[in-house]
């Protein structure tokens, strides 16, 4: 079938304009538009403009706040994914919907350099790995080994200067590992978009696991699959005394940088 015998889907255009779409893929989605008249680069204006209009309409702090009214002080059971936007009550639980999925970070205050732990190629500076708490005047960047507690709601993001796959995922205190990108039960790693901070198109809120919550941030320079690195991470979180400091147990062309949180009661 040509590509011009069926409309480019709204997703598929959204995926270009969230960077997770590169090389031929990405100039394959750029041609169908072109075929239907359409222009990409006023497509991509155009999320960019609903994304402002739907953060202008519903501010980050306006959501917190009124997850914390729904909520009504109850202590968090598991953790979920949310996403700032528009917020709905559905079947007695509380979910976030994103309409703009790519639009910036709230402006950090006062936030310190995080400072990471990374082991990778030699030679090379390699991709960073940021975490956000967000509070009432703005999402504060988290240093390795700052204090965190459940209910916490975080913002996970990356930078990268040189093309690269990779996935995020977490262990904590409890010995649960946590794919956060791509998605639970994506086979495979997902292409790192250079260029400025990407934050990932959800935030988390922390559960009550104790001790601490560990983040990594796994890349190499080609495709691979996401289950090995999975099942390093469940070894790793099994090992009680390592888990906190311990490098992943991945072979040396895999580069892997982590941040900790330590959890208080």
């Amino acid at each position: 079938m040509s590509t011009t015998d069926k409309k480019t889907p709204a997703w598929l255009l959204e995926r270009l304009a969230q960077g997770e779409l590169q090389g031929e893929a990405a100039a394959e989605v750029r041609a169908r538009l072109a075929a239907e008249g359409r222009s990409p680069d006023d497509e991509l204006a155009a999320l960019a403009r609903d994304d402002r209009q739907t953060l202008a309409a519903h501010p980050p702090a306006a959501v917190a706040a009124e997850i914390a009214r729904r909520a009504g002080g109850r202590r968090p059971v598991a953790r979920r994914p949310l996403v700032f936007g528009a917020a709905f009550a559905t079947a007695g639980a509380l979910a976030i919907v994103l309409a703009g999925r790519h639009a910036p970070l709230p402006a950090s205050v006062g936030a310190p350099e995080p400072t990471t732990e990374a082991t990778g190629i030699k030679g090379t500076a390699g991709p960073r790995l940021y975490v956000y708490r967000h509070q009432g005047d703005g999402d504060r960047r988290l240093g390795n080994g700052a204090r965190a507690a459940a209910g916490d709601l975080l913002q996970l993001t990356y930078a990268t200067t040189a093309p690269a796959f990779g996935v995020l995922l977490s262990i904590d205190g409890a010995g649960v590992v946590t794919q956060h990108w791509p998605e639970a039960g994506a086979a495979r790693a997902l292409p790192l978009r250079v260029g400025p901070e990407v934050r990932l198109p959800s935030a988390y809120e922390l559960d009550n696991a104790p001790a601490f919550e560990r983040f990594f941030l796994v890349h190499a320079a080609e495709p691979f699959d996401v289950a090995p690195v999975i099942d390093a991470a469940r070894t790793l979180a099994s090992r009680t005394a390592e888990a906190r400091r311990a490098p992943l147990a991945i072979p040396a062309a895999f580069g892997q940088i982590s941040l900790t949180l330590e959890k208080t009661p």
